[in-house]
């Protein structure tokens, strides 16, 4: 029996064929690569932290944007960059970085925007500019102690602020303690018939009350010693 395999390819014909499946290959080889380099498309931003507050002239918070691709992973893309923009520079402003700052108490939001694409966070400035005091004088009696003073904080507009707890540590101190005390909760005791100024002190905000002190009256049968003391007119 005598097996045919067909006619011989000529070595010039052979080799034009390798060339052709190598060149074939070489392509279908670059396509799948740079498929593989292409970034996933960008489909939404996640800017972090999700909100600032901001509480110091002196406070400044920068945030981080990430690109996010439609299954919610990160994209690595660094040829476009975001643009930031504050919907109210009077509370606060943005730079081109993402770094916050206050200009102003009030509530705002800053937005980072790529494209047509934008995600933004809320911001809250409270500034606290001053502390209050019931009222600028009050008058006591020597060995009775007031009520605790009550201290109030407020922004650049006289609005009262809630402040974070470490801002809200008040001390307090008399001017002159043979006239009149005072303890670490604000409670005012006189000592003395006389003057002084209580003082009260959180960070670099401070405020004072005049103080004065009445003698304590001699005792007369059936008459209550006063245990209030009287405060001069409030502030505005």
């Amino acid at each position: 029996m005598r097996a045919f395999f067909g006619p011989l390819a000529s070595p010039a014909s052979l080799s034009a064929s390798l060339s052709a499946s190598r060149s074939g290959l070489a392509v279908a080889v670059l396509a799948v690569t740079g498929l593989a380099g292409c970034p996933a498309k960008v489909v939404s931003l996640e800017i972090a932290p999700p909100k600032v507050e901001l509480r110091q002239d002196t406070a400044s918070k920068k945030l981080t944007v990430t690109k996010k691709a439609e299954d919610g992973t990160a994209v690595e893309d660094d040829e476009k960059t975001v643009t930031w923009a504050s919907a109210d520079p009077a509370i606060a402003t943005v730079d081109a970085n993402g770094t916050v700052k206050p200009a102003g108490s009030g509530k705002t939001k800053v937005t980072a925007t790529l494209d047509t694409i934008s995600a933004s966070v809320p911001v809250e400035v409270l500034l606290l500019k001053r502390l209050q005091l019931p009222a600028p004088a009050m008058v006591v009696t020597a060995g009775v102690p007031s009520e605790a003073l009550a201290v109030q904080f407020l922004n650049e507009k006289g609005e009262p602020v809630t402040p974070d707890a470490k801002d809200a540590v008040v001390s307090w101190a008399s001017a002159d303690a043979a006239v009149a005390t005072v303890t670490p909760q604000g409670v005012v005791q006189g000592v003395a018939a006389g003057s002084t100024m209580i003082t009260a002190t959180a960070g670099e905000l401070k405020a004072e009350i005049n103080l004065t002190v009445n003698p304590a009256p001699a005792p007369v049968d059936g008459a209550p010693a006063p245990t209030t003391p009287r405060f001069a007119s409030a502030r505005g």
